[in-house]
């Protein structure tokens, strides 16, 4: 708990200090101030001032002594926090350095670092006055001086305390600190035991830099350096440490996912995470499981943020052999919820690759997916209380599944091997009504979007599902959730689009409004989607049965003042080929008498004759063609 607040310097106390004339008195004085440290009640820092200059070096000492002791106070550190007092110490701190000074120098450091914890105006005189360089020249001795070895903790932590009050401070630190964290941390991987807290020390000072300066890109040789200390580490805070570091680079430089693909890095974070998870279930860890947990999720996610790199990936690949890839699938496998997530976001990133795609689809791979997918979704369909596994983990499993076989299926040959199977599609149009994540659902909507690309008999299931089209439409609807609200009519478009009878699609409810919705989407390829499937119900149904149910669907879902909002919204900028397929669906819809009044009414003509003059990119047959479609929709005024 912090000490009280300091008296006015003018207090009785401040000239009793003022007026000891005695040598052993003014030491009893400061040996007491010491000793009541935080919670000394009076403000002294006139008497310091100019007792820090005093001539006699062991009331120096005990003035210094006192300072630490007194900054440790979160109230009275601003009180001390003058140049007065700060520059007296870095004075001494900038002397050669040797053992009669040790002492001296030793509680100086301890004074800078509390006076520079949590006070900026400590450490702008800290900036002012070469502290920074001061420092880093004491530490540079320190290095190489066994001698002086204790110190070495004393000046990080003086630097880390000063360096964590924001970027200004942390500048000052790239040009000489981080040589020096380096050098520290090499020097402790030569040796039989490391000493842990100067490594948490130095980490700790690379970490305040990337939280300062997360653009910052420090050199290779400190990169490994940390990887290094990773490796040879058995503890736990060092661990974290160390991934942190990894993480905070990875994120904002892809030239540090190369590297540490390049040298091993991710085989070893592997290695490691397998030992951790180990120990920690044998009881093995001095650590309580919150910990663990966090590290395990930096792993992983440092594993996967370097699966990211364009670079780093073919590398861990290494054509289907390499370590860090057949780790990955082996913990496909495991009932670590952890390494099974890494394994299929993994998988995932591997199948960017259309060749790795293949090659993985040829080793099962696929097959694999699909049973951790349906496994975890029939444990998300029961009761909670009923299963082992928190509903927010058998979601995000779901999820990094169904992203995988999305990825492995955008190969052709990888999407007639799967509708050859056969058991995808019906797995996943069987799963999608029970699916309550909206995550899950985007998913699962985007995997079989791709599966039904150029496979008739996957868009035929499809189109003949009625209750998956209905948990489609349903999606579509839910805006509020814009990755499946964007997925569903397009998965309803391609499917239309890639089967021969798709009346279909019209009896399950919410599936034409989903598409007709779509027209006014904000990308021209769902635009074109869109017109595309509405264009070929139009051509089949219109001359078939079920015409009046489809025209009733298309003018409760407001088919002319879509159009109408699509045209006027996009003149200038609507492509030319989905103007052609506008035209060729207002030019069979327009038979319709119905739908024509519709138009007339929502005044499509008037939108057309805007789209047409503002465009000199539109040839005369199309503009032939809109120019017809404009006066047949004016004739039917009359």
């Amino acid at each position: 708990m912090d000490g009280p607040s300091t008296k006015k310097s003018t207090s009785f106390e401040s000239l009793i200090i003022q007026n000891k004339n005695n040598l052993d008195d003014l030491t009893a004085k400061l040996k007491d101030i010491i000793a009541a440290g935080k919670n000394y009640e009076y403000d002294v820092s006139s008497c310091i001032k100019s007792l820090l200059i005093s001539k006699d070096e062991s009331i120096v000492l005990l003035s210094i002594q006192a300072v630490s002791e007194l900054a440790k106070c979160e109230h009275k550190r601003e009180t001390y926090a003058q140049i007065e007092i700060i520059k007296p110490i870095l004075n001494i701190l900038s002397k050669e350095l040797c053992m009669d000074k040790f002492d001296l120098v030793k509680q100086s450091l301890r004074a800078l670092g509390n006076l520079c914890c949590d006070c900026d105006t400590s450490r702008n005189i800290v900036l002012q006055n070469d502290g920074v360089l001061i420092l880093n020249t004491l530490l540079g001795t320190a290095i190489v001086n066994i001698a002086f070895d204790e110190l070495k903790i004393l000046i990080c932590k003086a630097l880390m305390n000063f360096a964590i009050g924001g970027k200004e401070f942390s500048n000052s630190l790239e040009e000489f600190t981080i040589e020096h964290v380096k050098n520290i941390l090499l020097s402790e991987l030569s040796k039989e035991d490391m000493n842990d807290d100067l490594i948490s020390t130095v980490l700790l000072i690379l970490s305040v830099i990337n939280d300062n300066a997360p653009e910052f890109l420090f050199a290779d040789e400190v990169n490994l350096t940390v990887l290094n200390v990773l490796k040879e580490t058995t503890n736990v805070d060092i661990s974290e440490l160390a991934l942190e570091h990894l993480h905070s680079q990875v994120r904002e430089h892809d030239s540090v996912k190369t590297l540490l693909a390049r040298e091993g890095g991710v085989q070893l974070v592997c290695s490691r995470l397998d030992q951790l998870i180990q120990r920690h279930e044998v009881g093995d860890l001095n650590a309580d499981g919150s910990q663990v947990e966090v590290i395990v999720k930096q792993a992983c996610y440092l594993i996967i943020l370097i699966l990211t790199g364009d670079e780093a990936m073919p590398i861990l690949y290494k054509d289907g052999v390499g370590e860090v890839y057949l780790t990955m699938v082996k913990w496909l496998d495991s009932p670590n919820h952890h390494l099974l997530g890494t394994a299929l976001l993994a998988i995932g990133n591997f199948a960017r690759q259309d060749e790795y795609c293949i090659q993985m689809m040829n080793d099962k791979i696929f097959d694999k997916l699909l049973d951790i997918f349906e496994v975890y979704h029939i444990l998300s369909t029961k009761q909670k209380d009923t299963i082992p596994v928190d509903k927010s983990i058998l979601n995000q499993i779901q999820h990094a599944a169904l992203s995988a076989v999305r990825n492995l299926s955008v190969p052709v040959v990888n999407k007639r091997v799967a509708s050859a199977q056969g058991k995808a599609a019906p797995l996943l149009l069987k799963a999608l009504p029970s699916v309550e994540d909206h995550h899950v659902a985007y998913k699962l909507m985007a995997a079989l979007r791709m599966l039904v690309d150029r496979q008739e008999s996957v868009a035929r299931l499809t189109i003949g599902d009625r209750a998956a089209l209905e948990a489609i439409a349903k999606w579509g609807g839910a805006g509020q959730h814009a990755g499946a609200a964007g997925e569903a009519p397009r998965l309803l478009a391609w499917s239309v689009r890639n089967v021969n009878v798709r009346a279909g699609l019209i009896q399950a409810k919410g599936c034409l409004q989903n598409i007709v919705d779509m027209l006014i989407a904000p990308h021209s390829v769902m635009q074109n989607e869109a017109i595309l499937a509405l264009t070929l119900l139009a051509m089949e149904i219109l001359n078939e049965d079920p015409r009046e149910a489809f025209v009733d669907q298309l003018l409760a879902a407001e088919i002319g003042k879509h159009i109408s909002v699509l045209m006027e919204t996009n003149c200038a900028k609507i492509p030319v080929e989905v103007a052609e397929n506008l035209l060729a669906f207002l030019d069979v819809t327009s038979k319709c008498p119905k739908i024509l009044t519709d138009y007339r009414e929502t005044r499509v003509n008037n939108a057309l004759e805007k789209l047409v003059d503002a465009r000199n990119d539109f040839n005369g047959d199309l503009k032939l063609c809109a120019k017809e479609i404009v006066r047949k929709i004016a004739e039917s005024y009359d």
